[in-house]
């Protein structure tokens, strides 16, 4: 496991990416792409679901708008916030993963996108908790940041986009895992993974403003249908991802059962 480190604290720099995002989309273009693509794998009707860290609320309010049973939980105050600013009555609250307010096995269903990753300590008290809100046999779907080429690149990416403010003293900004690692991790915690994903929420060439397909959308519309690519980055994106597809990846999620 490494713990990667920038020049901002990790709660700051999400509570200021839900300030750009604002209100979140409230469904998906595609279900094809990262998170929702997953979360298809665990959703069911009539099941009762929670998403940990559910941010600004995307994934939240597509399956709500449905009927599921779904409610969300996420540290941010600010992507609560803009949450319950659309006053639907969405099942959303301020909270920490490792103190969770639900009573034992209260879910049929746990989502946690972009969650674990931010824990620069307590992923074990965290996993644990989690566990202990889920049903025995009760669904999972958890992403976590790989330690690969992808996420090394991305780094270097941000110490130079961000080089004018790259001064004072470093703070943790997430972690980084290898897939066996991890299996092993929330074997330990009693999940059971059953298969594990590569995906991308934003492939790196993405940050090249010449690779990307620059439609005038908000944000909020780019979670919602995915960061796409224009023809030419998707043409080298393919070739990449075909010769290094771990490497390509910039987040695993791992797709089980409580046991």
């Amino acid at each position: 496991m490494k713990k990667v480190y920038r020049y901002q604290n990790n709660e700051e720099y999400w509570n200021q990416r839900w300030a750009d995002v604002g209100i979140d989309a409230d469904h998906f273009d595609s279900l094809d792409i990262y998170p929702i693509k997953f979360a298809e794998m665990v959703m069911e009707p009539g099941k009762k679901a929670v998403e940990l860290g559910c941010g600004p609320g995307r994934v939240l309010k597509h399956y709500a708008k449905q009927g599921f049973d779904i409610c969300g939980i996420e540290r941010s105050p600010v992507a609560v916030e803009n949450i319950e600013k659309e006053g639907k009555g969405y099942q959303v609250q301020v909270g920490d993963v490792m103190d969770l307010p639900y009573e034992d096995a209260t879910f049929d269903i746990v989502m946690a996108f972009g969650l674990y990753h931010n824990l620069e300590n307590g992923l074990d008290e965290a996993l644990s908790e989690t566990r202990r809100i889920l049903k025995k046999g009760g669904r999972f779907c958890i992403s976590m940041r790989p330690d690969n080429v992808e996420m090394t690149l991305n780094e270097v990416y941000w110490r130079h986009k961000k080089r004018a403010s790259n001064t004072g003293q470093k703070e943790f900004h997430k972690l980084l895992v290898k897939e066996g690692e991890f299996r092993g991790i929330l074997k330990k915690h009693g999940f059971e993974t059953e298969s594990v994903h590569r995906s991308r929420n934003m492939p790196f060439l993405y940050r090249f403003p010449f690779l990307r397909d620059n439609a005038p959308v908000s944000e909020g519309e780019k979670r919602s249908r995915g960061y796409r690519l224009n023809a030419f980055g998707r043409a080298i994106d393919k070739v990449l991802v075909t010769l290094f597809p771990y490497h390509t990846a910039n987040v695993i999620i791992f797709v089980g059962h409580a046991v």
